[in-house]
């Protein structure tokens, strides 16, 4: 493995940074005070076919993830939020689409949402039913031409801006296999039945939040996205792919966090000297910037893997347990590094541990990670 950029890799990144320099950040500042995602963002990644996906002459191809990375990393930089976001569209929307989606189903929704003009949210969590994604209980009662949804899903990103809603339910609720009870569909998000609620929280501030709850929702039989019965198993290959999207999401609040101190450290003065000067503080800037190191070899180690078409889930997750984390204690240690000015709301830098915490629970728990890795440890082993 090279741990050098390609060209194609480093000219990605280069069109990220100058995109959000140019188009994004200016808008930012107003898109944090109304605290919301506008259609813009998406728009403007789509422009650049920055939302995980491409054109090659008429076919669709997806943006190899040793590129994805940076993208997230430097959106997160500026935004948890908007990071999260364009995530959601990119990796679970699109993805969805392209992975599962029918000839008929791609042409309707993923050519207009790679492109940021047709927007989705993925709705698997429920109130009971989170990193155990098996266990959900919204259910999908077949009905001659289409099925009748009833139930609720609940933390979902984005519901109420998405044009449609990829979700899945119980059709099976008689199967032997708890894994074959679920399969996946798609709704218009303005559907008849289905009620949207935006929720308030703290963490990836701008990003919307939403429950979703159906009643005696209608979903015609064609709007089957993949194959019924593998909803579980279609959620879990998205899940694994996202958490190299969201590693790269908690590394760059960790960078952020991180280089926000360092430029406040290394000017203020406090007995004589400037933070950075002082000796234990000069230690913690070392010790955390190792760990950034290490954290973006994970997250780069895993992109290859998966970029490679290798099996590529324990090094994701390791990405993941590493990368949120260690960010949750940097970005705690870099508001304390700035002192009163950290917990200003207009600094951004108090954004940061707020990113962290739910950087650490989406695309599956601490432990969910912690559990794939262990039943992995001959193939990581073998591999050092």
């Amino acid at each position: 493995m090279d741990l050098g950029l390609s060209n194609e890799e480093r000219s990605f990144r280069d069109r990220v940074r100058r995109v959000i320099e140019e188009r994004i950040a200016p808008r930012f500042p107003e898109w944090r005070e109304k605290d919301t995602t506008p259609r813009e963002l998406f728009e403007i990644f789509g422009s650049e076919m920055m939302l995980g996906f491409g054109r090659e002459g008429d076919a669709i191809v997806p943006v190899p993830w040793l590129q994805n990375i940076h993208l997230y990393r430097e959106l997160s930089k500026l935004s948890g939020g908007l990071g999260i976001a364009t995530f959601v569209q990119a990796n679970l929307g699109n993805e969805a689409f392209y992975l599962f989606g029918s000839k008929e189903q791609k042409k309707e929704y993923l050519g207009p949402g790679i492109e940021g003009k047709r927007l989705f949210a993925f709705a698997n969590t429920e109130p009971s039913a989170g990193s155990d994604a098996s266990a959900i209980k919204l259910t999908a009662e077949e009905k001659g031409d289409h099925y009748l949804v009833n139930g609720m899903k609940a933390y979902i990103t984005s519901a109420d801006l998405a044009d449609d809603i990829i979700f899945t339910a119980v059709t099976g609720p008689t199967s032997e296999k708890q894994h074959r009870r679920v399969s996946m569909f798609i709704t218009p998000g303005d559907t008849e039945g289905l009620t949207r609620t935006r929720l308030k929280k703290y963490g990836w501030k701008g990003s919307h939040l939403c429950t979703l709850n159906f009643e005696d929702v209608i979903v015609p039989k064609e709007n089957l996205l993949g194959q019924k019965g593998r909803g579980f198993y279609q959620t879990m290959e998205l899940f694994n792919n996202g958490r190299i999207g969201v590693s790269s999401l908690a590394f760059g609040a960790a960078l952020g966090a991180f280089e926000h101190a360092y430029g406040h450290a290394v000017k203020r003065k406090a007995f004589g000297r400037t933070l950075f000067e002082h000796e234990s503080k000069t230690y913690e800037f070392s010790e955390n910037i190792a760990r950034l190191q290490a954290g973006w070899l994970l997250i780069q180690k895993a992109a290859y893997e998966a970029d490679s078409g290798r099996d590529f889930k324990h090094y994701a997750s390791l990405a993941k347990l590493f990368n949120t984390e260690e960010g949750m204690k940097i970005t705690l240690w870099g508001v304390i590094t700035m002192g009163a000015r950290g917990v200003i709301v207009q600094n951004p830098i108090s954004d940061y541990p707020h990113d962290s915490i739910v950087s650490l629970i989406g695309e599956g728990a601490p432990e969910v990670q912690k559990k794939v890795i262990a039943q992995n440890l001959d193939s990581i082993l073998g591999a050092l």
